[in-house]
């Protein structure tokens, strides 16, 4: 922890953690599906509904739903499905939060705010920044950080068009310098976790995380932010 915290922490400097994920039971007991649906498939979730793979909440059409996890799960497997779910901001569905704990890297330098669960199918998020320290560990599939530090937050066009403030209207992962010509000076880095992976994303850096096109399933512990 003394050398995270004076090499990444202090600096603001993200971190991939390579294979720190596995020490953790999600790791082994989440990629087998039938686990999973009888430990929580009966637990009522509230489900992100879109019809494209582009969640946000301020994003046209998007809305969020009940339905039983075990339905959350079948709706993946729905060919030429008209809507597409993803599961975000809540902890793990029912008995499988038991399966889960704190980076304990993370866990002895701050203090948790709070825990998500995220599990969708080739999803790509808006470019965005979070206010919190965040370590995201990916279980199964992978996930794609494409990042840009906060310092450069003027060559992101963030809070215009219309978008919250801490959203940018940018495609981090396939730019538009055309009709975003700023974007050219910001320095753009990409993060590829897989599973058994885990990723330390600095509080208030800006990232498009694009997931595995099959089964992804991570989940995000945020911390306060370090004073």
């Amino acid at each position: 922890p003394k050398q995270f915290y004076s090499e990444y922490v202090r600096k603001g400097r993200p971190c991939l953690f390579k294979e720190y994920g596995k020490q953790q039971a999600a790791y082994q007991k989440w990629r087998n599906e039938t686990y999973m649906r009888e430990t929580a498939g009966d637990e009522i979730i509230f489900a992100e509904k879109q019809t494209n793979n582009r969640f946000a909440y301020f994003t046209d059409g998007a809305m969020r739903v009940y339905m039983p996890f075990r339905d959350f799960l079948d709706a993946f497997k729905v060919e030429n499905r008209t809507y597409h779910y993803y599961y975000s901001f809540s902890e793990p569905p029912g008995k499988l939060n038991d399966d889960i704990e704190l980076p304990p890297i993370m866990d002895a330098l701050f203090e948790i705010e709070k825990v998500t669960y995220w599990h969708g199918f080739g999803t790509l998020t808006r470019p965005h920044t979070d206010a919190m320290e965040n370590m995201m560990c990916v279980y199964e599939g992978y996930k794609n950080f494409t990042i840009v530090a906060p310092m450069d937050r003027k060559w992101i066009y963030a809070g215009t068009e219309g978008y919250p403030d801490n959203y940018s209207p940018v495609e981090f992962v396939e730019p538009d310098y055309v009709k975003y010509p700023m974007f050219v000076n910001a320095r753009v880095k990409m993060a590829h976790i897989r599973a058994g992976d885990c990723l330390y994303v600095p509080a208030y850096y800006w990232h498009q995380v694009g997931s595995s096109p099959s089964v992804s399933i991570g989940v995000a512990t945020f911390f306060s932010t370090y004073h």
